[in-house]
């Protein structure tokens, strides 16, 4: 009777021991609403089925822990487990991603996510994992396109003596003054009023921030530039990753992957919805004409960063790879 009392005392403490998940710590700067923040929660569903609910994850934002350059050390201390992270803060790690934030290095985010889940995108891991980022899949941080109060420029040369309001980011500034157009760092909240008031010509953002800001009632012409596509990472620190097994490391990429799916979908949807809102109100929408002609207006603005051989053979990989239909 003893016996039989003892074992099913221990089945009973194996059972629980197996159902008590490790916890883990995700972060992504956005709010729920936001398509990286729904991935990273889909990526710790999906890992909590995939490894039979041995982790369990929460995922903080910026009111919890901070902005990026506050969660970072935190990250590399392994106090966050996973982080979604911009490429600025990549290329902190490895200088050579910011070739990833030049002007008019990518068509469109198709082009990008192309790059990013090609040879490249896998050469780049690489780097990254060596200074304590280990990628588990890239997600889609969006792009930025123009929008014009007047006649959407569509030609290099039709945006030169344009009025610009763009972020205060050097890369930025240089390619409004590549095109020959006239910079401003305005701040953002003043600019439905300077386009109002004829002081600005056009502005850029990306196309939901566009429609919620209500910039469309002032510049109703959008201009599908994508001047900026941005790559942002899942990435997990590496003392998480260190104690991991070979069946977990499986599973934590498996997730990572069907979660980059999941909100690039979400970001596709969401972006699709915001054209058809503003097309109801009015807005006209273009795309650039010779877009080769801009990328040749960037000499000044790509010479900080392809200051060295790896980061110019880069740059030309990227601009000269041939486009394919990329999965959502």
């Amino acid at each position: 009777m003893r016996r039989l009392l003892t074992a099913a005392l221990l089945l009973c403490l194996g059972i629980h021991a197996a159902s008590a998940a490790t916890p883990l710590k995700g972060w992504v700067l956005e709010n729920n609403e936001y398509p990286n923040h729904q991935g990273l929660a889909h990526f710790f569903q999906v890992l909590q089925q995939k490894t039979n609910n041995k982790y369990s994850g929460q995922v903080l934002w910026r009111q919890d822990l901070g902005n990026q350059k506050e969660v970072l050390p935190k990250f590399k201390k392994g106090e966050v487990d996973l982080a979604i992270i911009s490429n600025a803060g990549l290329a902190e790690a490895v200088p050579e991603m910011e070739v990833m934030s030049l002007p008019f290095l990518f068509r469109d985010q198709n082009h990008m996510m192309q790059v990013l889940d090609g040879d490249i995108g896998d050469s780049l891991r690489k780097s990254l994992e060596a200074k304590g980022f280990t990628v588990l899949a890239w997600y889609n941080g969006g792009s930025r396109s123009f929008y014009s109060r007047g006649k959407a420029p569509q030609y290099a040369s039709e945006f030169e003596g344009k009025r610009i309001r763009v972020a205060n980011r050097e890369s930025m500034i240089n390619m409004v003054k590549g095109l020959g157009a006239v910079p401003s760092t305005l701040a953002y909240d003043k600019v439905q009023a300077a386009l109002d008031a004829n002081e600005l010509d056009m502005a850029e953002n990306d196309i939901v921030s566009y429609l919620i800001s209500n910039h469309y009632k002032e510049a109703p012409n959008y201009i599908f530039s994508h001047h900026n596509v941005l790559p942002e990472a899942i990435v997990v620190s590496a003392q998480r990753w260190k104690s991991l097994d070979a069946a977990d490391r499986e599973a934590f990429q498996a997730a990572a992957k069907e979660s980059a799916t999941h909100m690039r979908r979400l970001r596709a949807e969401k972006e699709a919805a915001a054209k058809a809102a503003l097309e109801k109100q009015g807005v006209k929408f273009f795309e650039l004409k010779n877009p080769l002609n801009f990328v040749s207006r960037m000499k000044t603005t790509y010479a900080p960063v392809v200051a060295n051989e790896a980061s110019t053979a880069l740059m030309f990989r990227i601009v000269t790879q041939s486009p394919t239909k990329a999965a959502p």
